[in-house]
């Protein structure tokens, strides 16, 4: 098989239909070759939180980035509803993030006073006065920062909301089709060989995940990502026991509209396992307990484990290889990946079609290590 398109997209995440979202709407030939199937990795896997401001206790680039990519998803929920019929669960009622330590509210006092300089909206609130709000969460939480702008998704409904509008624009979408390499020639991208035979394509995007590695080395010996496993659960309750997510230093209570509640995440660093282990449930579930008393009575939904994709410089790689024409990356958003979708597919888009001031990669600005 000998396909000729405008765009080929290696991996079939939330980044790359988002990518295949945007660049279908330019009229341009675009394929998504997925090894596996549309969402089946880290984007199925997602809790899909929007928090911005929950997420960044310190300012980096990165955050401004995050900060445009959330102001897009109230327009993109309409028009991926219109397009294509999916409700991607987009809620806007914001976030709390909590603190149920002295330590814990002198730090979340100076990130709320830092992102209020910022401009960011940012109320606090006494653990008395968040129970007023959320009167199934217990004592432990001694204060908290509501962010109202802050909000979740359902992530699997957002990678096929953008999945099915670039098919509906006439991108291709071929799963189980996995890339063994990369056809150059002279300095050119051509095309790139697969089990499924060649596609040639003049600009080919990484948008592989955690298994972006081998063609993250081609653009340099020192880039790379890797999986950061994370395991998740969900549990249902026929009374409501929260109306807004609850944050607090990497885990999360979040209420979906259909009446689950995902509680996450572990981590594991480099592990591609996603077995779940028994261990990992009874320590979610434990500390889901101890901030919300009433899960212990939950209905058991099901567990899962994502690999997030991690880069070897902490910070996604987005743009174009220096050297090689028509080369382009966009990988290694860890647990930002849905956050950043729509930014990253735009931005991306918009590279593609020759605006340079998208080129992220050629400025260094979200490759300089955090280490």
């Amino acid at each position: 098989m000998n396909e000729t398109y405008d765009v080929i997209v290696v991996g079939g995440g939330v980044i790359g239909t988002s990518i295949a979202h945007y660049v279908s709407k330019m009229n341009k030939r675009v394929v998504v070759l997925e090894k596996n199937t549309i969402a089946s990795g880290a984007s199925s896997a997602a809790a899909g939180l929007l928090g911005v401001q929950a997420e960044w206790d310190t300012y980096d680039p990165l955050y401004d980035l995050a900060r445009k990519s959330l102001r897009m998803f109230s327009s993109l929920a309409t028009e991926l509803r219109t397009a294509t019929g999916v409700d991607i669960g987009y809620r806007e009622n914001g976030i709390y993030k909590i603190a149920c330590t002295k330590e814990e509210v002198e730090r979340l006092r100076e990130t709320m006073q830092w992102q209020q300089q910022a401009g960011e909206e940012a109320e606090w609130l006494s653990g008395e006065e968040l129970r007023v709000r959320e009167p199934s969460v217990s004592d432990e939480v001694i204060a908290a920062v509501y962010y109202p702008t802050d909000g979740h998704v359902l992530a699997p409904e957002l990678t096929r909301g953008f999945m099915l509008s670039a098919a509906r624009n006439g991108a291709d979408i071929r799963e189980y089709t996995d890339v063994y390499g990369l056809l150059i020639d002279n300095g050119k991208v051509m095309g790139v060989e697969t089990n499924h035979g060649t596609f040639y394509g003049k600009q080919v995007v990484i948008t592989a995940g955690a298994w972006s590695t081998s063609f993250m080395k081609v653009f340099h010996e020192s880039y790379g990502t890797y999986p950061v496993k994370g395991v998740c659960v969900a549990v249902r309750n026929e009374r409501p026991l929260l109306n807004v997510p609850l944050f607090k230093e990497g885990f999360y209570i979040v209420p979906k509209p259909d009446g689950r509640y995902i509680i996450g995440a572990t981590v594991v660093p480099r592990s591609f396992d996603q077995r779940v282990e028994s261990g990992a449930i009874a320590e979610l579930l434990t500390k889901a307990k101890a901030l919300v008393p009433e899960m212990e009575q939950a209905m058991w939904d099901k567990a899962w484990a994502g690999l997030r994709p991690q880069s070897e410089t902490n910070y996604p790689y987005i743009g174009k290889h220096d050297d090689i024409e028509g080369l382009y990356a966009c990988t290694g958003h860890y647990r930002n990946g849905i956050l950043l979708s729509p930014i990253s597919g735009y931005m991306m888009a918009e590279l593609l079609d020759g605006n340079e001031s998208y080129n992220l990669l050629e400025r260094g600005m979200y490759l300089e290590s955090t280490n």
